[in-house]
């Protein structure tokens, strides 16, 4: 069932087993496997199914310090959140990252990475992802020799991540489909939180408060309550509901958007001549089975203990001329996920033809060679992708001024890149420039303020889009904000899934890993309505406005 509330123009309040803010890729990924395990849902998505630029001004927020470009450039306040923009990357975290060596001071995750392989698994499934191996030995399926100098290296190790197809990245257009199509889940569009509101003893969610643009307000009520509205969302929507508790919910002992953190990404060199195709080889990109693999250098746990480094990696980025056929191609394939194919073909008509044999070179090779082709013309860089040391300083508050369009305070990211980070990346790429070298890979033009650790000319140093921290997971509540089932402390019914609780970054995408969080979360969300033994149905859910809400206070 899918009800837009700017179509509604009278309050209602309804009923549901579980209730989950946030329609992006978590809150799609649990209302769907809910559903299947006979749970009613609500879904509530802030946006509508296209880009509005109303919503889009609801993620405005302030910056106290350094520019975090993924609070603008990440966020997508639509029906399917980041899916529709996607790029569909996907590694596990390795056993370090949850258990990290102690002489490395990074925060150890409450759960480990046993638990979340079965669902890792899922996830591969519901996106089309092959079986392959995420480790070295996936080249011998390409016939690519892998020299004996990596398969012995203690301090490098090579993986490779995978990415979904283009037409399976956006979940909108696949458990979207199935959960409007669904007699569990009903989804409300344009359906704005404005408040988790406490019990007055504080210890439960009474209600997610809700407005539509036009300021019509709903009331939704459930046995169970889920924020899956991103990393900084999450974190000013748990701040701002302080009608019961003036500190906000959750936020007893003041950990909410603390914590802050992302993955921070430069590049330290070109690569050019030999080395430019002995690295291709070595780090793709392959093509198998309906899945692209990309490789990256790792730094294994026991260079991590010798260089004192956290999770850091270094990978490839292909830039390719802006009228070649490959990236026409890379554009229809983007348009495909957000739906908009036919203003892309009227867009780049005129350079089809011109275009046409590099695409059909394109398709050849990735059928017959298993190659994504890399042109001439194409600038090949090595980057350096480097986890944040996780700080308390380092977090998402309120403004005490400025408030969006729907009444709550606009956030306040307080975010920077500390000289642990960038020194840390410097000895990675002075690893690299001596390993590389001693294997012969000397055609490598690499930046200078990458290798010189005095220098403060790091090169075009950012954040890559990954926000995570701010609801953070622990055992300690004076030192987290959920427990290592995702409920937040203190609070019997409200459960967050989002990257928001992750205690380290790792040196992965985050959304594989929080994906199968989600999984995991729908489980244990399926026993709780099992022991409860009631069950709201999805019949109580008001179809426009027959049913007024009850007082908001």
């Amino acid at each position: 069932m899918l009800i837009d509330l700017e179509e509604v123009e009278k309050p209602f309040s309804a009923k549901s087993t579980v209730c989950i803010a946030g329609g992006g890729i978590a809150g799609l990924v649990l209302a769907t496997a809910l559903a299947d395990a006979g749970i009613d849902v609500h879904l509530l998505e802030a946006g509508g199914r296209e880009i509005e630029g109303r919503s889009q001004s609801i993620y405005d927020a302030e910056m106290a310090s350094t520019k975090h470009a993924g609070t603008s450039e990440g966020r997508f306040r639509v029906f399917g959140g980041t899916s529709t923009r996607w790029g569909g990357q996907i590694l596990p975290y390795t056993d370090d990252v949850f258990l990290p060596p102690v002489a490395l001071s990074t925060h150890q995750w409450p759960v480990t990475a046993a638990a979340l392989r079965p669902f890792y698994r899922r996830v591969e499934e519901l996106l089309g992802i092959n079986n392959l191996s995420f480790d070295a030995e996936v080249l011998e399926t390409w016939n690519a020799v892998l020299p004996s100098w990596l398969k012995t290296n203690q301090n490098l190790a090579l993986r490779f991540s995978k990415w979904a197809p283009f037409s399976r990245r956006n979940l909108a257009q696949t458990l979207g489909i199935k959960a409007i199509r669904s007699g569990r889940i009903s989804v409300f569009l344009h359906a704005n939180v404005t408040e988790c509101l406490l019990s007055p003893d504080g210890m439960s969610i009474e209600a997610f408060l809700v407005r539509n643009y036009r300021g019509t307000r709903f009331r939704f009520v459930g046995q169970q309550y889920v924020m899956a509205t991103g990393t900084i969302e999450t974190s000013r929507l748990l701040l701002a509901s302080s009608s019961v508790c003036p500190r906000g919910v959750g936020n007893c002992h003041g950990q909410v958007g603390r914590m802050f953190h992302d993955h921070v990404s430069a590049p330290v060199a070109t690569v050019n001549g030999k080395a430019r195709s002995q690295l291709l080889t070595w780090l793709g990109p392959y093509f198998s089975r309906g899945t692209t693999h990309t490789g990256r250098f790792e730094a294994t746990a026991e260079l991590r203990r010798q260089y004192a480094l956290p999770a850091i990696m270094a990978h490839l980025t292909i830039e390719e001329p802006e009228e070649s056929g490959i990236v026409i191609a890379r554009d229809l394939f983007r348009s495909i996920q957000r739906g908009n194919t036919f203003s892309v073909i009227r867009g780049k008509y005129r350079r089809l033809p011109a275009a046409s044999l590099q695409i059909v070179r394109l398709g050849y090779h990735a059928r017959i060679n298993h190659r994504r082709v890399v042109s001439p013309q194409a600038t090949v860089t090595l980057r350096v992708d480097c986890e944040q040391s996780v700080r308390s300083e380092n977090r998402i508050r309120l403004s005490e001024y400025a408030k969006d369009a729907l009444g709550i305070p606009k956030a306040i990211v307080d975010w920077r890149v500390s000289q642990c980070e960038i020194q840390s990346m410097r000895r990675y790429a002075q690893f690299l420039h001596r390993e590389l070298n001693r294997r012969g890979l000397a055609a490598i033009d690499w930046h200078p303020g990458a290798l010189r650790l005095r220098s403060d000319d790091f090169p075009s140093i950012r954040d890559t889009n990954h926000p995570m921290g701010g609801t953070m997971m622990g055992h300690d509540p004076r030192q987290s904000v959920v427990d290592d089932n995702l409920r937040v402390h203190g609070v019997d019914n409200l459960y967050i899934a989002s990257c928001s609780t992750f205690p380290s970054g790792g040196s992965s995408n985050p959304t594989f890993t929080m994906m199968a969080l989600a999984f995991r979360l729908s489980e244990q969300l399926t026993r709780i309505a099992g022991y409860s033994g009631a069950s709201y149905t999805v019949s109580q859910v008001p179809s426009r406005s027959d049913e007024l809400m009850s007082p908001l206070r």
